[in-house]
């Protein structure tokens, strides 16, 4: 048996090419880093991936692992810091709010900028305290020595450096002289920027004080330029000084006028629409009527003993009280008091509500202020112009001004006034002559009116007869009848 030789095979092989040559490193550390930098955004876009496909995949990065100390301190750290930013938040929010309905402001903005004075001294001595500790405590001269309390030393120096009293140690070191110039810079920029916000703090709050006494200097320099009287010029500084305490300003309007009229109305209707609703006089109106003549209203004082209005006067103005009294008074010097009216009264009413074209807006009384007494002015042509736009509004003032106008008296007892006034101006009759009183008087049915009726009866009867024999008429009345 013939073998044939075996041959081995042989794998086949390909020739593989060449491997690249190495890049050329020239920086081994910007090499690694740059690797680094590709390894992670690939990892990073293979997360992007699987995340669009399963969002609730994690991130295959894994965290350094971290004690519970230092995650408590991490923790701690970023809570203290958070609410360090809301508390800042609050604190300004706090400082609006309280600003806007304190009643004197500018007593919380002083003591506010005060408390930015105050912190920053505190920043800068524990600024201090740290460059003591940072150089050594009681090294030099010029850090802290370690005596007393810390912080007390520490804000003596931080108080004198910040505001240049001088006095101070002098620094040795590079780092101390930093130190020290920059405190003196910063202490020059913002102590003055504190300093002058003090003083505008303060110069707004006495800005109105300020008006006030230019405006009462300026009259009473007036008054002194043309000898005015000193009584006159009494009374002018006690309507001033009156004025500015019982309101804390001249005209009460000036404000409002800046105010949009949606304010100015919510105002005029929270201050003087109870008050305004109650007066007969309005009752039964249109409600938007007295809105639109409370913004019509103008506030004036006067003092006591002031005439608001006097008797005869042509009436433009109708007043209601605010607060004080009024008195109606008559008299021969004024001195009987008829009535008092009291805060909501209103009074001027029927020359304002009558027409002038028959006298009907005369004053018909005399109204004399009893004591510092507040009144609310409406003029007579700002009534017209608001009844224009409500005329079932007018037709009920034009007939409650018929009805005061006939609760004033009829025409009559006018007349008889009127000629008391004359008897009183021309003196009394004289009485009648006594030889007049033997023959009955001249008055009605005494001696001369028979006698003077009789003369007219026989003038009458004679001339009767000569016409008769003019005409030759025969026949007729005979010469006894009467006639």
């Amino acid at each position: 048996m013939a073998f044939f030789p075996l041959f081995r095979l042989q794998p086949l092989t390909f020739k593989q090419p060449p491997p690249p040559p190495p890049p050329v490193v020239y920086s081994r550390y910007a090499d690694d880093t740059l690797r680094e930098v590709v390894k992670r955004l690939r990892d990073r876009t293979n997360t992007y991936k699987e995340r669009a496909i399963d969002p609730y995949a994690t991130t295959p990065e894994i965290s350094p692992p971290i004690s519970k100390w230092t995650y408590c301190k991490q923790m701690l750290l970023c809570q203290s810091v958070s609410q360090s930013i809301n508390h800042f938040h609050m604190f300004f929010e706090f400082s609006d709010r309280l600003e806007s309905i304190m009643a004197k402001a500018y007593i919380w903005r002083v003591g506010r900028t005060t408390g930015y004075l105050l912190y920053m001294l505190h920043l800068n001595a524990c600024f201090y305290y740290v460059a003591s500790v940072y150089l050594g405590i009681g090294t030099s001269k010029w850090v802290y020595d370690g005596d007393g309390t810390a912080y007390l030393r520490c804000y003596y120096f931080a108080v004198r450096s910040l505001i240049n009293i001088g006095g101070l140690p002098e620094p040795g070191t590079v780092f101390e002289i930093c130190f020290q110039m920059t405190n003196f810079f910063t202490g020059v920029f913002v102590f003055s920027s504190l300093i002058g916000q003090m003083r505008d703090v303060i110069g707004a709050a006495t800005q109105g004080q300020t008006y006030f006494r230019a405006s009462m200097d300026g009259c009473v320099e007036y008054m002194n330029t043309f000898t005015i009287p000193d009584l006159v010029q009494n009374r002018v500084r006690t309507w001033y000084n009156y004025t500015w305490d019982a309101q804390g300003m001249l005209d009460e309007s000036v404000l409002l006028e800046q105010m949009p009229l949606v304010m100015r109305t919510a105002i005029g209707v929270d201050v003087n629409f109870a008050t305004f609703d109650k007066i007969a006089l309005f009752q039964g109106c249109d409600k938007q009527m007295l809105v639109d003549m409370l913004l019509r209203l103008k506030s004036i004082i006067y003092l006591p003993g002031d005439f608001v209005v006097k008797k005869g006067d042509i009436g433009k103005e109708m007043y209601i009280i605010k607060g004080g009294e009024v008195q109606v008074v008559g008299g021969p010097d004024n001195s009987i008091v008829f009535v008092t009216l009291k805060a909501g009264c209103v009074f001027g009413e029927i020359s304002l509500l009558q027409s002038a074209k028959d006298g009907g807006n005369r004053r018909t009384a005399n109204v004399k202020a009893h004591g510092f007494v507040n009144l609310f002015v409406l003029d007579k042509k700002d009534l017209v112009d608001i009844l224009v736009h409500y005329p079932n509004s007018q037709r009920v003032l034009a007939k409650k001004g018929r009805k005061l106008m006939k609760a004033k008296g009829p025409a009559g007892a006018k007349g008889e006034v009127d000629k008391t006034k004359g008897m009183a101006l021309f003196g009394p009759k004289p009485p009648t002559p006594k030889m007049a009183r033997i023959f009955g008087g001249f008055g009605k049915g005494g001696f001369l009116e028979k006698l003077k009726v009789q003369f007219s009866y026989s003038s009458l009867l004679h001339y009767y007869y000569a016409l008769r024999q003019s005409t030759h008429i025969t026949h007729g009345i005979a010469p006894t009848d009467k006639l």
